[in-house]
């Protein structure tokens, strides 16, 4: 899920809209199988080995590096005494504010493992060796599940303190998970879209909060604890150190919805000394560009909005005394190899290239013509996905004539040319897929073992001629919408459609809008079903990338009424609803997998989507090039661009002395 390029539709999609995208990936530095310090630290950290992994063998694991033009093996890293400067694209959309955390905003998020961590982390070695998704503590010394699948108990690390000095424990998790479900409307659905919990016994709102700041989380009053101990809500801490879950469902992917916007911890306490929440309807606007604290290496310095964010050491950092072999076996925890980070919003593209080749800049993303510059240089290392990443796709509103009618649909599916598509908004690097899961999913990724829509003129004239429409007659221009801030990889594949189309008679418009234009109509599926009529015929750009690594994400957000963002199709089907919420409600995998073929089955006939392609490079935000003479090596967001593009900052480490 994006302002602004591929992801576009993801998390530019909107200011205040809850993405669901999956795609379990990880994202590894080629440069490093594990990141080695030069120097033996002693260990201060509670951190244990994982307890825990991805029942599921089915859900594969997927690499991907950053690469050079020469082979690199493991790096050391050097002193914490220099600089370095990112160069983005963009400024985040939302800004800063992680209270936006229930609407997979900001994005991109740079404060990311820097500053905000979670209760696990992916384990990346393991997954990479394994083939299997796996997690390791973070915040968490260890955890466990009950034998049904619907309890999930963590024993909180001690000693953790965010940034500001203010102790980390189970009651500022309790209450960061409350927050979120007040900012998310009280809605059950809140954490991830998913309807995992019942909440129908939680009381929580202004009192609550007022109460909070009343008393504090580090020695609560007896009448909080009451209510931060009360067994029969969703989540509830009988402890300081122990945070419980309940499910209403033994749903196997609830350690995967951590690695993702809404498991990213930061100190309740801050938010309500300054001001508040606010509302679901008008989030406190402070923290856009006074961050709230958090527990990772990094805290935020100065802000310049619209411009930069100058990140410093964080003096309170728990694991500043890690070891090597710590470090090694969860790279998103860090200390960090820089004394100070900048990241610049640089707009413009050659620009962002000029810092690199002056050195004014470290990391920079690149697109088009200043990406192939890079790569041609022996000096650069560009970061490269060597798999298929991300769905990119066509939507088609399934409420608005003509293209609610299935058979004008089934015409457009079949009426483009995929591999033109493909070469010209992916660069050449992308795969043909039949979604709505992604390649990358294993089992649950085309259960019903259907080929991809295929490029074939005459099927798709045969279809318009069966819906009344022969050579186009008796239908309207159909409006084609473009983010024009993603024009480098969007607008040549719309162009390409565009001519596919009037191929067969269909007429297009494309409309090239901004980015607050392009998304405003979009909301959750209730909403889009509203805003149906302001809703083109056809939008193209939605490079989805997972929000939370779990299979429900795309299967959720693409096809369901549930969705609360990512449904920009406007499509339903009680068939698919079904399917999907048995996806989250059971851990019997087989009885899983035939309910979604039969899904599949509706999906492919009903043709509510394009799926265009995979995509192998990080198009949202282009793909980033360094220095390999100012830095070795880095790891990018374990969900692939979903919560940020450039590098996690705290893991970019200098080149090998």
């Amino acid at each position: 899920m994006v302002v602004g390029n591929l992801s576009a539709l993801k998390k530019n999609a909107i200011s205040r809209v809850v993405a669901a995208v999956i795609v379990v990936v990880i994202i590894i530095v080629a440069a490093a199988a594990a990141v080695v310090l030069s120097t033996s630290k002693t260990t201060t950290s509670t951190t244990t080995t994982p307890t825990s992994s991805v029942s599921s063998s089915s859900v594969s694991s997927v690499t991907s590096s950053v690469t050079s033009s020469s082979s690199v093996a493991s790096v050391t890293s050097t002193s914490s005494a220099k600089n370095l400067v990112v160069d983005d694209y963009q400024w985040p959309v939302d800004n800063l504010n992680q209270l936006y955390a229930i609407s997979y905003l900001p994005w991109p998020n740079w404060l990311e493992g820097a500053v905000y961590q979670s209760l696990v982390d992916v384990n990346v070695s393991a997954q990479q060796k394994l083939g299997q998704q796996t997690f390791v503590p973070d915040l968490a010394r260890n955890w466990t599940v009950s034998p049904n699948g619907e309890t999930y108990t963590f024993t909180l690390a001690s000693g953790i303190k965010f940034s500001d000095g203010t102790p980390f424990n189970a009651y500022a998790v309790w209450t960061d998970f409350y927050m979120l479900y007040y900012l998310g409307a009280n809605a059950s659905t809140f954490w991830g879209s998913l309807s995992i919990f019942n909440t129908s016994r939680v009381v929580f709102g202004p009192a609550t909060l007022a109460m909070i700041n009343q008393s504090g989380i580090v020695n609560p009053s007896s009448q909080l604890l009451a209510i931060m101990s009360n067994s029969s809500w969703p989540a509830y801490a009988p402890n300081a150190n122990t945070i419980v879950f309940n499910m209403a469902y033994p749903f196997i992917f609830f350690l995967n919805t951590f690695s993702g916007y809404e498991g990213e911890v930061f100190d309740p306490m801050y938010v309500l000394e300054h001001g508040g929440l606010g509302t679901p309807v008008a989030i406190n606007g402070y923290f856009n560009f006074n961050p709230i604290p958090g527990t990772g290496p990094y805290t935020v310095s100065n802000v310049v909005p619209e411009s930069s964010v100058t990140f410093v050491r964080n003096s309170n950092y728990w694991g500043e005394n890690l070891t090597a072999a710590q470090v090694a076996a969860n790279p998103m925890i860090d200390p960090g190899h820089y004394q100070t980070i900048l990241v610049k919003n640089v707009p413009d593209d050659t620009s962002r290239y000029i810092d690199l080749s002056t050195g004014a800049a470290q990391i920079v993303a690149l697109f088009t013509s200043n990406l192939q510059l890079a790569q041609s240089n022996p000096n650069y290392g560009l970061a490269l996905l060597n798999y298929p990443a991300a769905m990119v796709q066509l939507s088609l509103n399934n409420a608005k004539f003509p293209t609610n009618i299935t058979l004008v649909r089934q015409a457009i599916v079949h009426a483009i040319n995929y591999t033109a598509v493909i070469d010209a908004s992916g660069f050449g690097e992308g795969v043909p897929v039949m979604g709505p899961e992604t390649i990358n999913y294993g089992a649950y990724y085309d259960p019903g073992n259907f080929t991809p829509y295929q490029y074939n003129v005459s099927l798709a004239e045969q279809d318009l001629a069966k819906a009344g429409f022969a050579n186009g007659t008796g239908l309207p221009t159909l409006s084609l919408w473009d983010d024009q801030s993603d024009a480098t990889f969007m607008l040549p594949g719309a162009e390409i459609i565009q001519a596919d189309l009037a191929a067969i008679g269909i007429q297009v418009s494309i409309q090239e809008l901004d980015s607050t234009a392009y998304y405003a109509p979009y909301g959750s599926y209730q909403t889009n079903l509203q805003n149906a009529a302001s809703i083109p015929s056809l939008l193209i750009g939605a490079a989805f990338e997972p929000d939370y690594l779990a299979p429900t994400d795309y299967w959720t957000a693409f096809v369901t009424n549930a969705s609360n963002w990512g449904n920009w199709e406007i499509y339903n089907n009680p068939i698919v609803d079904q399917a999907v919420a048995f996806l989250a409600h059971s851990n019997n995998q087989t009885a899983v997998l035939q309910q979604l073929k039969l899904a599949q089955q509706q999906i492919y006939n009903d043709a509510p989507v394009a799926w265009l392609f995979d995509a192998k490079l990080i198009l949202t935000g282009g793909t980033y090039a360094y220095n390999k003479h100012n830095v070795g090596g880095f790891y990018l967001d374990p969900n692939l661009g979903g919560v940020t593009q450039p590098p996690i900052l705290n893991t970019v480490y200098p080149p090998a002395s």
